[in-house]
C-alpha cells in the first residue's frame, strides 16, 4: 500500500518538478532593478581593453542570431584603460554616431588584442577610424561634439545605475544582472538570456 502511495504521489508531483525554474535567482542571475523593461533587451557593458570583452563578442553575434526580436545595445565603460578609458568610450560613441560602428568595433579589438597595439592618443583612434573608410573631417566633427557629450553622459549615468565594476556586465530587460562564473558554457548563456527575456 505505501508503495502504491508513494507511486501515486510521485506522479502527481512530476509536473510541478518539471515547471521548477531552470535557473535561479542568486546563481545564474542577480535582480538589480525592481521592475522590468517592457522591451526584450540585452545591455552588455563592455571596454575596448578588456580581454574578456575581446572573447565575448562572437557569442554575442550570436546571440543577436538566436533572439532577433531582441535589443541588443552596448555601454561603454571608461573606468578602464587609464586616461585611454574615456577617449575610448568616445570612440565607441562616435563610431554610432558615424554609423560606422559594425566595423570600427572589430578593428579597436583587433588592433588592440590581436595586433597588440594600444592607442595611446586621440590620433591613435582616428587613424583606425580613416582605416576604415571614415572621413577625418568626419572624424574630428562627432568626437567632441554635443552629441556625443550627451552619449557619454547617458553612458556612464547607465553605468552608475547597474553599479557596473567589471566587464563584460550582462543585463537583461534592465532587471536582471547575469554571474557569468556560475553560468559556465556558450550555451547556457544563450539558455539563461532566453529565459530571462520572457520573465517579469
Amino acid at each position: 500500500m505505501k508503495k502504491l502511495v508513494f507511486a501515486l504521489l510521485t506522479l502527481l508531483l512530476a509536473p510541478l518538478a518539471h515547471a521548477a525554474p531552470e535557473f535561479k535567482e542568486g546563481v545564474e542571475y542577480t535582480v538589480v532593478k525592481e521592475t522590468a523593461s517592457s522591451k526584450p533587451e540585452v545591455t552588455e557593458f563592455f571596454s575596448y581593453v578588456c580581454p574578456h570583452c575581446y572573447s565575448f563578442q562572437p557569442l554575442m553575434n550570436q546571440l543577436s542570431e538566436r533572439v532577433p526580436e531582441a535589443q541588443l545595445k552596448k555601454v561603454p565603460v571608461s573606468f578602464l584603460g587609464r586616461e585611454m578609458g574615456p577617449v575610448l568610450q568616445r570612440a565607441y560613441g562616435a563610431a554610432v554616431l558615424l554609423e560606422v560602428e559594425d566595423k570600427l568595433t572589430p578593428a579597436i579589438f583587433d588592433q588592440i588584442h590581436r595586433q597588440k597595439k594600444m592607442p595611446n592618443t586621440l590620433d591613435d583612434i582616428r587613424a583606425i577610424f580613416v582605416a576604415q573608410g571614415v572621413e577625418q573631417k568626419a572624424f574630428d566633427g562627432v568626437i567632441n561634439s554635443f552629441a556625443l557629450n550627451g552619449m557619454v553622459a547617458q553612458y556612464d549615468r547607465a553605468t552608475e545605475n547597474f553599479n557596473v565594476r567589471g566587464t563584460p556586465t550582462i543585463v537583461v530587460k534592465g532587471k536582471y544582472q547575469l554571474n557569468m562564473s556560475e553560468i559556465g558554457s556558450e550555451d547556457r548563456f544563450y539558455r539563461v538570456v532566453e529565459y530571462l527575456l520572457t520573465a517579469d
